[in-house]
Parts: structure tokens; C-alpha cells; sequence
């Protein structure tokens, strides 16, 4: 095959794989390199990390090696190779990894001997992951493997800074700014999923409203940060508390909402208390001095024969809380259907 038909053929599977990678997700983009980019570069092994800059650390995305876990986290400075290559922002290859510098041993089946190229994966100045290939045997890249490898790793930093920006861009979409859990609009689509669940298949659903007590005498007495502070940490416990299935999320100012699946009112009535008890526990300073918040919950469970959509279900919450509130303050009250 003539030099020119090599490179038409070799720019053809650039493109192709460009296109391949391109608009999809993290989990998307992975499963197109480890069932195409041993094939193409005619390579033993390759590994894909993400790289963490504020933690230093670097997280495996994809690989083809049988002796490692599918997925796991090293801090970068455990890797000599790829801690240089991300600190000079150029590939690092060896021509045989072994007789390396870098190399610390034969133990560690990410780092096998023969050819080895580490990349740092770019967009602009910034380091999004780390591209390393490895090839064990007698056959040594020359020029125009390397030179095709390093375009497609600017192809694949590309794919990759796109699909983190997606994912980030719909998290935002759905997670409350401050604290992390669910925004309003995410938890309402939430719970008219399960309601609907809960209606079609007779499984018991529930929902706790949770409000932080005398919150606007807290903001007025140690600022509003300090109120932020609290409703970051009064989050945490919410997420703490949640089972694999339920939904902690800020419905509004101080006020939370747990969706509890399959649980029924007594079974909210405790995770509400475990909440509660949680709250008091914590302790937070301002202005030199200690203090703790409390909080009042309502209880709400799906009635099928009375409720007919989930704004009837939040309103017997919402009456319970107020209920809570109106009787003390720092307690649960499970609320209950009025009957017409």
C-alpha cells in the first residue's frame, strides 16, 4: 500500500471516530474507544482518565485491561509518567516502559513493559484527562502512529469537555443551587412520576414537609450566610436519611421535601424523626456564641380514594407542618384527608 493510500486511509478513520465520539456522554464516548481504539492503533492496551484538578486525582473512565477494576480513583501523584505529562501539558513516550525512569515495578498491571505513550488530554490550557497507550509487543510506533494518535486525543478532549459540560448543564437544571438536592421544578416532575407509580401499581407513597423554625430570626441575628450555612447543612442530613429511592429537595426559602416511595405514613413519620433528631444534634456558631435550629415536619401519605393529583397530597402535608408549628414547634405530625 502506497504512503498516500495510508494516510487517506488513516485520515478516513480519524474522521470516523471523530464522528463516533462526538455528542455523546461520558458512558457513550467510553464504549466507542474500547470497542474501536485497540483496532485501529493496533494496540495491546489503553487507559482513559479523567483528571480532577482541584483534588489531583485521576479517575478511570474506560479501559481494555483484564487485570484492572472497570472503574476506580488514584491521586496523581501516585503515577510518576502521568503526574509529568500533566505537568508539563505534553506527551511523555518510552520505547520500552520497563528500562524507564518512570517505571516502579512490574506489579502494577496499568504500567506493562514495551512501548508507552502518556497524553494529556487539552482543551485550550486546561487538562480535562489523560490518554495512555501501551503496547507490549516487538513493534514500535514510528512517527506516523504517534502523530496519529495525538489528533485523535485532541478529538477525544473535545468529546469529553462536551459531555461534562452536558452533564453539568442538566445537573444545573434539576439541583438547587445552594445546597445540592433537587430543585422545585425537578422534585414536582418527581413526585407526579411517582404519584402516577403509586396510583397504577396500589404501592404506598408518602411525602414529609420539613421547614426550618424561626429561620428569618436566625438570618436577622447572624446574617444571611450564616443562614445558608444551615440550610446547606440541613440539606446533607436530608440526603443522609434518603433511601436509594426517595428525593430530598428544596421546595422553597427554609422549606424541604422528602418523596418517600413505597413508604407509608408511619414509615415517613420515622425517617421524619430521625431527620429531626439529626437537626437538633447540630450545633453552629455566630457571633461567638453557639446555637442549634429545630425543625417542624408534616407527614402526608397517598389516599387513592380522596387525593386525585399531588397538589392534594402537598396541601395535607403543608396543613400538618403548620399544624407542628402552631403546636410548639420541633415535631412531626402526620396529617390527615379532610373528608367531604
Amino acid at each position: 500500500m502506497s504512503e498516500n493510500k495510508w494516510d487517506q486511509r488513516r485520515y478516513q478513520e480519524l474522521i470516523d471516530l471523530h464522528k463516533a465520539i462526538s455528542l455523546l456522554s461520558l458512558e457513550g464516548i467510553s464504549a466507542v474507544l474500547v470497542d474501536r481504539l485497540p483496532s485501529v492503533f493496533s494496540i495491546d492496551y489503553f487507559t482513559l482518565f479523567l483528571y480532577d484538578q482541584d483534588k489531583r486525582k485521576l479517575n478511570l473512565m474506560c479501559h481494555n485491561h483484564p487485570e484492572i477494576e472497570s472503574s476506580f480513583s488514584i491521586p496523581l501523584s501516585s503515577s510518576p509518567i502521568m503526574e509529568a505529562a500533566v505537568l508539563r501539558g505534553q506527551y511523555i513516550r518510552e520505547q520500552d516502559f520497563s528500562t524507564s525512569s518512570y517505571y516502579r515495578g512490574a506489579d502494577n498491571p496499568l504500567f506493562k513493559k514495551g512501548y508507552f505513550v502518556s497524553i494529556p488530554l487539552m482543551i485550550e490550557k486546561e487538562i480535562v484527562g489523560l490518554l495512555n497507550i501501551n503496547d507490549v509487543g516487538q513493534d514500535s510506533f514510528d512517527v506516523g502512529d504517534l502523530d496519529f494518535i495525538l489528533n485523535l486525543s485532541e478529538f477525544i478532549a473535545m468529546s469529553i469537555s462536551n459531555a461534562v459540560l452536558y452533564e453539568q448543564t442538566k445537573k444545573l437544571a434539576v439541583t438547587d443551587g445552594l445546597t445540592g438536592i433537587s430543585n422545585r421544578p425537578n422534585m414536582e416532575q418527581s413526585l407526579l412520576s411517582e404519584f402516577g407509580r403509586s396510583m397504577r401499581y396500589n404501592s404506598p407513597l408518602s411525602i414529609v414537609l420539613l421547614d426550618v423554625d424561626h429561620f428569618k430570626d436566625v438570618n436577622d441575628s447572624y446574617g444571611h450566610q450564616k443562614g445558608d450555612e444551615i440550610l446547606v447543612t440541613f440539606a446533607s442530613i436530608l440526603k443522609k436519611f434518603c433511601r436509594a429511592n426517595d428525593i430530598a429537595a428544596r421546595y422553597g426559602g427554609e422549606e424541604f421535601l422528602m418523596i418517600l416511595p413505597q413508604s407509608n405514613a408511619q414509615g415517613a413519620f420515622k425517617i421524619a424523626e430521625r431527620v429531626r433528631e439529626e437537626i437538633m444534634k447540630m450545633s453552629f456558631v455566630g457571633n461567638d456564641s453557639k446555637f442549634s435550629v429545630t425543625t417542624s415536619c408534616g407527614v402526608a401519605e397517598l389516599n387513592r380514594d380522596y387525593m386525585k393529583n399531588t397538589d392534594q397530597l402537598i396541601n395535607v402535608a403543608d396543613n400538618a407542618m403548620y399544624e407542628a408549628k402552631n403546636s410548639g414547634r420541633n415535631k412531626t405530625i402526620i396529617g390527615s384527608v379532610e373528608k367531604k
